[in-house]
């Protein structure tokens, strides 16, 4: 259930009412449609469906139209919730449900009063019958929704999720067809949610897909988005046929953007595993066509010919877990000239990866094991992302200087350069390949690194020149764990690399559950635990001496530090010294703390707001904020997608 806040917003006048409730909320959903949650444990007197509809619509604000009503009850109110979902449909409402749930699962909030009210006769049951049909009878007199013009009801059902616009079945037999006009007759046909395959075996889904196609080519519409998403190792076997037949008749309707993604999501492990893949025929885009974008996943195109017509026009080509070679995705992406944008996702044939193209603005390139080489030709290119392992060569005795090779790039904008859990680390082989990798995206102006990184950096200094990052303004750190070694990367990494113009540096950390309980225990003891959840003592964190005491680095355009996860360990405060004591201009310093089980509480949280703000700093103007993840509003690093965590 929802907090108490939540209850204090609600006016004082609808607290109280002809029936007991534990909380009532408002929720907005969208620009004037209203969803109200009630949660009613007791009654104490039997249901009137109709009354209880009145109240409900008589606190809405004018002009507003319900959208859907949900009712969480400790006991199922039988034919009293059928009377009930009538009367709020006579009122507007789309969606009606009732949910069953256990007293003991019930969060309580302040209870409203009740009124006490004089017993009444329960109406025999003859009359109850008559009531009955005369709300039905009023309920159809007065059905306000039902009388709206179908292009209005048609254009409301299309926004809903496919599950929610088949529960308006429900409401009449005209509204059982018109969801299914809706959506036969709407320029979108869209399978991806993710409880559509999940609820029900491939094969149903696969035969409901089928039905929809030719439903919607009945009607006649056109269509312009098709979307699927099964997720089915079996599918080349199963149901190949009917999927290619999904794609060529998309393509042939004249789709601008088709996405069939057959691939089954099994985390990392499965990049390396066996797959079986649906081959495209060779002859499917041989036609010139309307494609921008495609997206397919867990399909093979080794007989899709490189110059093929329908290709063409792509302004978009995603490709995941897909059987696809080197030649064939640098014949595709030298054919499509208009092409924008280009992701590669798990496509572990891939070993030399050339990309050219004039238009090519984003480019991922995402869990490709087996890549050893990556020349980029995109004088547009604005935004790069690489996760996996360091690209470098397999061959002891070639250049790993000429394994990454990037043109010109004058309009990079962003850079995301992640190798967590990719591999294992290989001084002989990484360490060179590294800092020209780094080198090649330093003018970027937004630039995420991985702790993996920080290592190469730091051995890199032993041997590389440092260089500048003159245009970048943000800088985000991901560091999966926070010990010294890492603390001292940090500092490595400003003194490596100039950073003359940052201005935001976020860091996110991570924790395992096993540490909570102790780090919580050291906390309220007055003292800074360790990152490894040894205990240190309270001045730990002030007497020890700096990370890197005799390099000068100043960071004097950094306004703001933000870590996420930080728990108040001994490697955290010192980190935070070291950033403190070199950003004379910091205005703010915030402090998330961690959201899982174990997460700290107000005095852990009070306990890290004194130790920080009792740091020496640069700027007499800093801010130190500690709060929760649900409290954080202030500003977020331009990547919030984090590959490693897929």
């Amino acid at each position: 259930m929802f907090g108490p806040a939540l209850w204090a917003e609600v006016p004082a006048q609808a607290r109280h009412g002809p029936w007991v409730m534990s909380a009532l909320t408002l929720l907005v959903v969208g620009r004037a449609r209203l969803v109200l949650d009630f949660f009613v444990p007791c009654l104490v007197r039997p249901l009137d469906p109709a009354h209880l509809a009145n109240n409900i619509c008589r606190f809405l604000p004018n002009g507003m139209e319900i959208y859907g009503v949900q009712i969480v009850t400790l006991v199922w109110c039988g034919s009293s919730f059928s009377r009930l979902l009538l009367n709020l449909a006579t009122q507007g409402a789309c969606q009606v449900q009732q949910y069953k749930t256990k007293a003991s699962s019930i969060q309580r909030l302040p209870a409203a009063r009740q009124p006490s009210s004089p017993r009444r006769q329960e109406p025999s049951m003859e009359s109850r019958h008559t009531s009955k049909r005369g709300a039905m009878a009023a309920a159809a007199a007065e059905d306000r929704l039902s009388g709206l013009p179908d292009d209005l009801l048609h254009s409301i059902l299309r926004g809903l999720p496919l599950k929610h616009a088949a529960r308006t079945s429900a409401l009449s037999r005209r509204w059982a067809r018109q969801w299914l006009r809706a959506l036969a007759s709407s320029p979108a046909i869209d399978f991806t949610d993710r409880g559509f395959a999940r609820g029900q075996p491939p094969a149903r889904a696969a035969a409901t897909v089928s039905r929809w196609l030719g439903l919607h080519a009945e009607y006649g519409a056109p269509l312009d988005v098709f979307r699927v998403a099964l997720g089915s190792d079996d599918a080349a076997s199963s149901f190949g046929r009917d999927v290619v037949g999904w794609v060529a008749a998309a393509v042939a309707r004249g789709a601008r953007d088709v996405e069939v993604d057959l691939a089954q999501r099994q985390g990392a492990d499965n990049d390396h595993g066996s797959s079986t893949f649906l081959e495209l025929p060779g002859d499917l885009f041989l036609a010139k066509n309307a494609l921008e974008r495609l997206a397919l996943g867990g399909f093979g195109l080794r007989a899709v010919p490189p110059g093929a017509a329908g290709l063409a026009g792509l302004r978009s080509l995603s490709l995941s877990h897909a059987d696809v070679t080197d030649q064939a995705v640098q014949a595709v992406v030298s054919n499509c000239v208009a092409l924008e944008s280009l992701s590669l996702r798990r496509c572990r044939h891939l070993t030399s990866v050339r990309i050219a193209g004039e238009k090519l603005r984003v480019l991922e390139l995402v869990r490709c094991p087996a890549v050893r080489r990556l020349q980029v030709a995109a004088p547009a290119l604005e935004s790069f992302a690489f996760h996996g392992d360091i690209v470098c060569s397999s061959d002891p005795d070639e250049d790993d200087a000429a394994a990454v090779h990037f043109g010109a790039t004058p309009a990079l904008r962003d850079a995301y350069l992640s190798h967590l859990g990719s591999g294992d680390y290989d001084d002989d082989r990484h360490d060179f390949a590294y800092s020209n990798f780094l080198e090649c995206i330093a003018h970027a102006n937004i630039l995420t690194l991985c702790s993996v990184g920080l290592l190469h950096i730091d051995v890199s200094r032993g041997f590389a020149i440092g260089f500048d990052a003159p245009n970048l303004q943000e800088l985000q750190l991901l560091m999966p764990s926070l010990g010294d070694d890492d603390v001292e990367r940090v500092s490595a990494c400003f003194e490596f690399i100039v950073f003359p113009i940052l201005d935001r540096l976020f860091i996110r950390c991570q924790c395992s559950p096993a540490e909570f309980v102790l780090l919580k225990l050291q906390l309220l003891a007055g003292e800074p635990p360790d990152a490894s959840g040894a205990a240190a003592s309270p001045a730990a964190g002030e007497d020890e001496p700096d990370i890197v005491p005799n390099v000068d680095i100043l960071l004097d355009h950094l306004t703001l530090i933000k870590v996420v996860n930080i728990r108040g360990t001994r490697c955290e405060l010192r980190l935070l010294r070291f950033l403190m004591n070199r950003a004379p201009a910091l205005e703010q310093l915030l402090l998330v703390t961690v959201e899982e089980e174990g997460a700290l509480g107000d005095e852990e949280m009070k306990a890290i707001q004194m130790r920080v703000s009792a740091m020496r700093t640069a700027s007499p103007e800093a801010r130190v904020t500690v709060c929760r993840p649900g409290e954080d509003g202030s500003r977020n690093p331009a990547h919030t997608k984090f590959y490693h965590e897929e």
